[in-house]
């Protein structure tokens, strides 16, 4: 069970951290562009270094922009966040490794800096990370969390990848991630009744009780959270047609960190602990008393992990 307090200052940081940055847009070009961000916090590495961040966009194949903040030197790091967040909830981990890493935060379709077009696919997510794959040059890294995991673990199958970071992708491994309740949470969305279909949601997927949706629902980012619910039930859509396992996952050669919280819901974690096992030059590494936002709650950690397995030689 999450903590609901835990909850809370989690979904607080993140409607705080959604709201950095600049709303201004630039005429493409013909790969990406960036520019240099001066109304944004400066982020002071190990070292004591400053670094600025630039805010750019790159284009996927259907021309749909995919925005993206970039912060560190060194090299690049394409980080992929999960649902009903952005990009920019995974500043405090990039401010802690710019000083090695540069740090590719982008927005998946349909929110922050992206745009969003046509019929939604999980096709189409693997090229939005193909188009800021592109864009960071040669050799990257990529770094999945949640259904971004999902998304990062498919796109490591297809493009090269020289190292990848899953943080709990919940594939189905043996039964469905979801429960019946899904049907209830789609249903709400097509009526268009999107604080009902989040309130579901949150109920059968992240396990809360009435009382603790009831009491979320007075917060303040209630409000951000219904405007992200139509990008989350699309992916909910996609869950409910994925395939079970992960065996078409064996061929991934790129070494590979599998992060785990130890108080988790066992679809958050199951197919973690396969991938260990099929994937030929992967590790799992536990962050033990933490649950799916130990970026946020244990983000030293974190990111130290992170790090250390990016800078070992394989």
């Amino acid at each position: 069970m999450i903590n609901f307090y835990l909850f809370l200052i989690l979904a607080t940081m993140t409607a705080i951290i959604a709201k950095a940055g600049i709303n201004s847009r630039q005429e493409p070009s013909a790969k990406g562009v960036e520019r240099h961000m001066t109304s944004t916090p400066r982020y002071i590495g190990r070292q004591g270094t400053d670094f600025q961040q630039t805010e750019g966009v790159a284009y996927s194949a259907d021309g749909t922009p995919i925005g993206f903040v970039k912060l560190g030197s060194g090299p690049s790091l394409i980080i992929v966040h999960g649902s009903l967040s952005t990009g920019r909830e995974w500043l405090p981990v990039a401010a802690a490794i710019a000083d090695r890493f540069t740090c590719y935060l982008m927005d998946r379709r349909g929110r922050g800096l992206s745009g969003d077009s046509g019929e939604y696919s999980l096709e189409k997510e693997l090229d939005d990370i193909k188009a800021i794959l592109d864009l960071a040059g040669s050799s990257p890294y990529l770094l999945g969390h949640s259904y971004g995991a999902i998304c990062a673990l498919e796109a490591a199958n297809r493009f090269s990848v020289s190292k990848l970071v899953l943080y709990e992708p919940p594939i189905p491994v043996h039964s469905p991630v979801l429960g019946p309740e899904l049907n209830d949470c789609l249903s709400a969305a097509e009526r268009n009744q999107l604080d009902e279909a989040l309130a579901i949601g949150l109920r059968g997927l992240l396990k809360m009780s009435e009382r603790e949706v009831a009491a979320l629902r007075r917060m303040p980012m209630w409000a951000e959270m219904t405007a992200l619910t139509p990008t989350w039930i699309r992916e909910l859509e996609v869950l409910k047609r994925l395939e079970f396992g992960v065996a078409r996952f064996v061929t991934i050669v790129s070494p590979t960190l599998l992060l785990i919280g130890t108080v988790n819901p066992p679809h958050h974690i199951e197919a973690s602990r396969v991938l260990e096992q099929i994937l030929p030059r992967a590790r799992l590494v536990e962050l033990v008393g933490h649950s799916h936002q130990g970026h946020l709650t244990a983000t030293a950690k974190f990111a130290h992990a992170v790090a250390k397995f990016l800078s070992e030689s394989y």
